[in-house]
């Protein structure tokens, strides 16, 4: 015997939605509520998977380039630094662009216009910022738990 139920449930759904199978009859009430909301989901410029995606898949090709991939002596990546970039933008609200750097190093941007943009780059004994924030311009070593709130604040 196959049967198969499937249920939509939004706040526009009135009471009492009845559902029957095999003579079995069920009633759902669900309570008019405000809808749910997700700061996160519910904004577009918010966690995009599809960004993210793209990160971890330009984080593979980092991972892969060899001493002087940029013809300008550019060093090859460290692994732990890939796997530590990995973790940062896994976390983040807004997913930023990733760059490599000839240093060995990944750049971590995130661009809204002239006045508004941060630039970090992270190394293995290093993490350092370069933010532009309402035209007022702040470079400063920061901590990896200060990526997100660095890159939520253009947004804010």
């Amino acid at each position: 015997m196959l049967i198969g139920l499937s249920v939509i449930a939004t706040n526009s759904t009135p009471p009492g939605r009845y559902f029957s199978s095999s003579g079995v009859v069920c009633q759902l009430t669900l309570p008019n509520r405000e809808p749910l909301t997700s700061t996160r989901f519910n904004n577009p410029e918010r966690f995009s998977l599809e960004q993210l995606k793209t990160n971890k898949r330009k984080l593979e090709a980092i991972r892969k380039l060899r001493p002087n991939w940029n013809n300008y002596d550019g060093e090859a990546f460290d692994e732990s630094l890939i796997n530590e970039i990995e973790k940062i933008i896994t976390d983040l609200d807004y997913q930023p662009n990733i760059f490599p750097t000839g240093r060995g190093t990944v750049q971590i941007e995130k661009y809204i216009n002239e006045e508004n943009l941060v630039e970090i780059e992270v190394s293995n004994s290093e993490i350092f910022a370069y933010q532009v924030k309402d035209g007022r311009e702040i470079e400063k070593e920061i901590s990896v738990d200060e990526i997100n709130s660095l890159i939520s604040d253009l947004y804010a």
